[in-house]
């Protein structure tokens, strides 16, 4: 895609705005540009000057899009920076996964390695620790260095790292003998061993499956927290003493109080070493500079601000919030009064930005900008819209490009869904090229397929150029993120830690068999102190495991009896016996009779002649192609997997594995649609009436443009609904039927069922089971599930059963982030405020029905009449219960 920023380049206008920019300081207002225009006209501006380039927008899913259509048209690795959520109070355990992205962030900023940076406002305006403090807290770990273990990890501990005994995410580290991990924010967890004081190899490793991938010789440890005492401006003394003098200016007033307790309380933890509960209320004390992102940006980088009027208005936004923020935590005394300010305003943030220059890029002209504009220029561009899976209306816009002598560049996001494009093309009378290596541009009159992705379609009339994306001919509405990348396999592992066993357990050694675990034992080998776990065997025999061969080891889970102290008894091995072996070999044997049974019961089910469907339709892809977002290659892979099963003359029975909002009712309903075109029913039986509706709303949305009948079946309909629902099934009138347990009623007939989907069977029972068994004995199966029962995973990782699995989250999907706290009023006040802000739903758990609606009073108390809260629980009639779960899922209940 480098050929379109090289035409973007070459335009007059781009040429005049880069020269504008030359020098610093100058302010020029853009307009004419929707959000992949920005985009674009960043990327001409890098083909023609190398600079750094930050971007500023206005919220994180604007900066993400930016980023995303940034990287794919230059190929730069873009550093995205975002807002973070403080931590300002006692006792609570959070995870701090978006404040670690940012000490990455900061960190290739002040090295000099982010040549574009897209940052949000909320980014920009907090304060943040000083590039000097960062320098001091980074620690950088050469092959063959002499470094004490002791030493490095204390410096961990004072760069807010958090010992563990495994490591298993960033901020974490672990010291075993010679041997210290640590996973840094900034890469992949990295294992250092050493010969004494000598670095001796070093290695990252899958935190997995602790497993080493590969050998590394330099290593750069980054800080775990922005906030840190003991690499504060001055040290650990002089935060101290920051501390110390404010408290003493509001010792003995009595509107004070219970803030100098506070401060008091934390100054004596800071002098006996330990770590603070909420430390981010300290940053001003630690950097008592005004610091924040805006100060890593080199000096002649390029500032882009995206929507001035957005950015300022989220500006006075964060500042309201922080302000209330403030405000509570002061009248609570868990803030002190002289270290309450944790960012600039947008006054002072516009000052930082002052002497870069800068572009103001707007759809349209306005007169407020991050810095008065110098000059005002206007580009003649276009979007071009979603077409909502409407070939004939794209054709329609590509044939009026070419009648007016304009070149068409359609960009795709893979080279199979390029070849599907060239036929659909083709079919529509439109002759495309295929340039999936990018090659060059299209010829005037030409249209060319290649691989790329933007959030959203243009037109640059100037350079007679139209580039189109897979997203407008597959999606309903523009700007949809790009395809998460594939995430690496992980394998499975017998043991993640020795602290999963405790002495006395027994466990099974791969090659030795069952003995008991004694415990942990530092051994010095060939002049090597390393960990060793001890295992004792029948006998006086005893073997040594070493700690980094855990996957040697599993949990003994057979059988056995208990002794008179209530411990679990089990013969153990010999140690060089042939007890072990034989053991193995009539387990081996009888897997395998299992095995057969097994295969032979599902052996009938294939004899028996099923109904093959037809390959996929033009409305089967119309179908697909509408679906609102861009799928995960897991979610095509298994869809490809279902409608080749349906395709078959046997019945199919698979499994579709994958965690709640990864996709798999998508891929449902794409086997549903292609049930339907044959002329059959679909059936999808689900756990609950909650999830019924869920999955009606959703089936009415996604069929809403095509001629099929869906129906449901739960308790919240009358007598004579079910009725009437029953009578049109049973006629054929009712082409997808989604129901709870009401489906298994005999009562219910099917004019010719072709496709049964099941979603969570581990929620019915045997009985219900029964029932299914003999409902779906010729039907395809499909079920749905995110913890299959072990016999049902079992018999699908043995092959008896086809599973496929959706690994991969959509990539707009937001990380968790979790908080682990005593209750606190005001903090899930805090809490649910913010959710609701940015437009999202809380659900509140309380553990007695009985206190419930005083709770939920207590609540609307708290967070004022604009918040709706509802209570609901178990012991309401269906009615009731219904209609509040009812308007919670339509969004009426907040």
């Amino acid at each position: 895609m480098k050929n379109i920023c090289t035409a973007i380049a070459a335009l007059a206008e781009v040429r005049e705005l880069s020269d504008g920019l030359c020098k610093a300081g100058a302010s020029i207002a853009v307009s004419g540009l929707a959000p992949v225009h920005r985009a674009m006209l960043a990327a001409a501006l890098l083909e023609r000057e190398e600079r750094p380039l930050a971007v500023i927008c206005a919220d994180d899913a604007e900066a993400a899009r930016f980023a995303a259509d940034l990287t794919a048209l230059t190929g730069l690795e873009t550093t995205l920076l975002l807002g973070r959520q403080w931590q300002l109070r006692d006792k609570i355990a959070a995870s701090h996964e978006f404040e670690q992205l940012r000490i990455a962030a900061l960190a290739r900023m002040a090295r000099g390695e982010a040549p574009v940076v897209v940052a949000t406002v909320d980014a920009l305006l907090a304060r943040t620790i000083s590039p000097a403090a960062l320098a001091e807290a980074l620690t950088e770990v050469e092959l063959g260095a002499t470094l004490d273990p002791q030493i490095l990890a204390a410096r961990l501990v004072h760069a807010g790292y958090v010992r563990c005994e495994q490591v298993e995410g960033a901020g974490q580290f672990a010291l075993r003998g010679g041997i210290v991990d640590v996973y840094s924010p900034l890469g992949a967890p990295v294992r250092i061993e050493f010969f004494g004081d000598e670095v001796d190899a070093m290695g990252e490793f899958d935190a997995a499956t602790q497993r080493r991938t590969k050998n590394i010789d330099r290593f750069t440890i980054l800080p775990a927290a922005e906030v840190l005492p003991f690499s504060a401006v001055g040290g650990a003394e002089a935060m101290r003493a920051r501390m110390e003098h404010a408290a003493k200016k509001i010792a003995g007033k009595e509107a004070f109080a219970a803030a100098e307790k506070t401060l008091l309380a934390d100054i004596e933890r800071l002098k006996n070493g330990l770590p603070l509960g909420g430390i981010d209320r300290y940053l001003a004390a630690a950097y008592p500079d005004a610091v924040t992102a805006a100060d890593y940006l080199a000096p002649d980088a390029l500032v882009l601000s995206c929507e001035g009027v957005r950015l300022l208005e989220r500006g006075r936004l964060y500042a309201q919030e922080e302000a209330e923020d403030t405000r509570v935590l002061l009248e609570e005394g868990a803030l002190c009064g002289a270290f309450a300010e944790r960012s600039v305003s947008m006054e002072q943030l516009c000052a930082k930005l002052a002497s870069h220059p800068m572009a103001h890029l707007d759809a349209l002209p306005t007169s407020r900008y991050l810095a008065p504009p110098k000059a005002l220029m206007n580009m003649n561009v276009r979007s071009l819209p979603s077409y909502g899976g409407s070939l004939e209306t794209a054709a329609a816009d590509i044939e009026h490009f070419l009648a007016t002598g304009s070149a068409v560049a359609v960009l795709c996001s893979s080279e199979t869904r390029g070849r599907n494009l060239l036929r659909l093309l083709e079919e529509r009378g439109i002759a495309a090229r295929p340039d999936f290596k990018g090659e060059a541009l299209p010829e005037s009159g030409e249209v060319t397929v290649s691989l790329g992705a933007l959030s959203a379609g243009s037109e640059w009339p100037q350079c007679h150029l139209a580039v189109l994306t897979e997203g407008q001919f597959t999606t309903t509405s523009a700007g949809k993120e790009r395809r998460a990348k594939l995430k690496a396999d992980s394998s499975r592992q017998k043991l993640r830690s020795y602290t999963d066993l405790n002495p006395g357990d027994l466990v099974v050694h791969i090659h030795h068999g069952i003995g008991r675990f004694v415990g942990m034992e530092r051994m010095k080998v060939d002049g090597v102190v390393k960990d060793y776990i001890k295992i004792a065997y029948a006998g006086a025999d005893s073997l040594y495991v070493p700690a980094t061969q855990l996957d040697m080891v599993a949990k003994y889970i057979g059988s056995g009896g208990m002794d008179e102290n209530g411990e679990r008894v089990a013969r153990l091995s010999k140690l060089g016996g042939t007890d072990w072996t034989k053991a193995k070999s009539r387990a081996k044997a009888a897997a395998k009779d299992l095995a057969k049974g097994l295969i032979a019961l599902y052996a009938e089910r294939q004899r028996r002649p099923g109904f093959a469907f037809s390959p996929d339709s033009p409305w089967q892809r119309e179908f697909e192609d509408a679906f609102d977002y861009v799928e995960t290659e897991d979610q095509l892979r298994a869809a490809a997997d279902i409608k080749r099963d349906m395709e078959k003359t046997v019945p199919m029975d698979r499994l579709l594995c994958g965690d709640v909002g990864y996709g798999k009712t998508e891929v449902a309903l794409r086997a549903v649609m292609k049930c339907v075109l044959d002329g059959k029913q679909a059936a999808i039986l689900v756990p609950t009436t909650v999830l019924a509706q869920q999955h009606y709303a959703t089936a009415m949305s996604r069929f809403r443009s095509f001629p099929v009948t869906i129906e449901v079946l739960s308790r919240f309909k009358t007598p004579a609904q079910k009725k009437k629902v029953l009578e049109e099934t049973a006629a054929g009138r009712v082409d997808l039927l989604i129901g709870t347990h009401s489906l298994l009623q005999k009562s219910l007939k099917f004019k010719d069922l072709g496709l049964l989907i099941i979603d969570e069977e581990q929620r019915f029972g045997v009985a219900h089971k029964e029932k299914l068994k003999e409902m779906a004995r010729q039907v395809d199966t499909l079920t749905l599930t995110a913890t299959p029962i072990p016999r049902t995973l079992n018999m699908a990782l043995s092959g008896i059963r086809d599973m496929s699995t959706i690994e991969v989250p959509p990539s707009d999907r937001q990380a968790v982030q979790t908080y682990v706290l005593e209750h606190d009023w005001g903090i899930l006040a805090e809490a649910i405020r913010r959710e609701i802000s940015r437009g999202g739903q809380v659900y509140y758990l309380h553990n007695r029905v009985e206190t419930i609606e005083r709770c939920a009073a207590r609540l609307r108390e708290m967070l004022g009449g604009e918040i709706s809260v509802a209570a609901a629980h178990g012991k309401l009639d269906e009615k009731a219960l219904g209609a509040v779960m009812q308007r919670f899922s339509d969004g009426e209940i907040q």
